[in-house]
């Protein structure tokens, strides 16, 4: 637990940040929209989102440490940012990418995010398998 309060820097963005989603709650409309978009579509792509609801931060479960540091590596390389939540911050087959989604992304963002998430996730996992001498 932690006693120390805002830096005040930190404190004047969050109050701008509210006075924001106060003045363009569209802003927030939008925001929800678009988190369940990712949502839904990355269930339909057959990803695990855990017990998401579809807010801004989705998770995506992908077992293993190396295979969530693997796959954050190609989607980086691809122009997406998904950072990978690893052994020891979650269990070790609970490994993760954590999904920041905004009010500004686009449905075709979106859409490409966890297309390439499920492609890519298929080749980092029949990689590994080859790795480890398994059919895969």
């Amino acid at each position: 637990m932690f006693s120390v309060g805002l830096a005040a820097p930190l404190a004047a963005t969050a109050e701008t940040a509210l006075s924001i989603m106060r003045r363009e709650p569209e802003r927030v409309a939008r925001l929800r929209t678009n988190g369940l978009r990712f949502l839904e579509a990355a269930n339909a792509a057959g990803l695990d989102t855990g017990f998401s609801e579809g807010y801004a931060i989705t998770p995506v479960i992908i077992g293993d440490s190396l295979s969530a540091a693997m796959l954050s590596d190609l989607l980086f390389a691809e122009g997406i940012s998904a950072l990978p939540i690893i052994h020891p911050a979650v269990p070790e087959k609970l490994a993760r990418l954590r999904f920041f989604i905004t009010s500004e992304h686009t449905p075709d963002q979106i859409d490409r995010a966890v297309e390439l998430t499920a492609s890519l996730l298929g080749k980092v996992s029949n990689r590994l398998d080859r790795t480890k001498g398994t059919p895969g």
